[in-house]
């Protein structure tokens, strides 16, 4: 047995030549495994409520706006008339 670093260097040399496709598998599936591990961490960690009080919040209207949202009309109501005697104008007609 050779144990030089000729010999040790053809060994490792093959063996990653033999097995490259499987190597690059498991090292990026371990990778993408460790990644989403490390992300499911996070955001469990930061879904954890500690010491936290929402700020209360008051929502004030526009009382014009009320008064116009009230004022629409419903279905069941009858719409006015549209004024159609004057027809179609051109916007682009000096």
């Amino acid at each position: 047995m050779d144990i030089s670093f000729t010999a040790i260097q053809k060994k490792i040399t093959h063996f990653l030549q033999r097995y490259h496709m499987l190597l690059f598998a498991v090292i990026v599936l371990g990778g993408l495994a460790v990644v989403v591990l490390m992300l499911n961490n996070i955001i469990i960690s930061s879904s954890e409520s500690t010491d936290y009080v929402p700020a209360g919040t008051t929502v004030n209207f526009d009382e014009k706006t009320i008064d116009r949202v009230n004022n629409l009309k419903s279905r069941n109501e009858a719409a006015d008339q549209l004024d159609l005697s004057q027809g179609r104008t051109n916007p682009f007609v000096e």
